[in-house]
């Protein structure tokens, strides 16, 4: 089975959207982060044999985390301890979707992932892919395609995708690779290319993915509720959309 990790914060003003704040002020930038991840949720519906797992920090808001996003999952306990079933679609009820959470735990944000996909192996998924919040093209249908690839070309070892802040907004690896999580310059704009250029240098064969947009700044913000996912943002927010649809 696979297994997709999903960072991500509790949307506490002044710890999320940091870069968005400066424009929009704290409060206003945590309301946007969580309509930001709840958009992505239903980005997320329809993944292939794969596990969500949601990644939180910090460590202690669990409780809040699980308040926030399993309602609008539509999900309910299932028959393993810690484990949560959801439906893959809107239209579909049957609770066949599995979620988990886990506390990022101590250290730097590069322990922290090299934690995630550590403890993933070792349960036994063969295949593990990170996302974070800030993506919201990348959703089912591309991460579903981002394994196909690496399942289907046995060479493969790793598939990424770019983002258009330098960052990555996709990894799937097959194997743990923690050489890939070591002195990457996470605040960076180029965490894309020194993490493709570790890969390289561990010997691992790795496919990259189209760039796809990323919300930091303002302007970011604006180009995405521009786009078709503009009108569930709005919503996401309590925003009137333009007209009287609603999706």
């Amino acid at each position: 089975m696979r297994l997709l990790l999903v960072f991500l914060n509790e949307p506490i003003p002044g710890t999320v959207n940091t870069r968005l704040a400066l424009d929009v002020g704290e409060a206003e930038a945590a309301r946007h982060y969580q309509a930001m991840v709840e958009v992505l949720l239903r980005q997320l519906q329809g993944l292939q044999n794969c596990r969500i797992r949601f990644c939180y920090t910090p460590d202690d808001a669990g409780e809040a985390i699980r308040f926030w996003l399993l309602p609008g999952m539509r999900a309910a306990s299932g028959p393993e301890d810690g484990v949560y079933l959801a439906p893959q679609s809107q239209t579909d009820h049957a609770l066949t979707q599995e979620v988990d959470f886990r506390p990022q735990g101590d250290g730097d944000f590069s322990a922290r992932i090299e934690r995630a996909f550590t403890e993933g192996f070792n349960e036994g998924y063969r295949e593990i892919a990170i996302i974070g919040s800030n993506c919201l093209e990348c959703g089912a249908r591309w991460i579903n395609a981002a394994f196909s690839r690496l399942h289907d070309q046995s060479s493969r070892d790793a598939v990424i995708g770019s983002s258009t802040k330098g960052n990555y907004y996709l990894l799937i690896l097959k194997s743990n690779a923690p050489e890939l999580f070591e002195n990457i310059p996470w605040n960076g704009d180029n965490v894309f290319t020194t993490t493709l250029s570790a890969a390289r240098r561990a010997g691992l064969y790795v496919e990259s993915l189209p760039r796809l947009e990323e919300i930091i700044e303002l302007r970011d913000w604006q180009g995405a509720l521009a786009s078709p996912l503009g009108a569930a943002l709005k919503k996401a927010l309590g925003e009137p959309l333009e007209d009287d649809h609603s999706i």
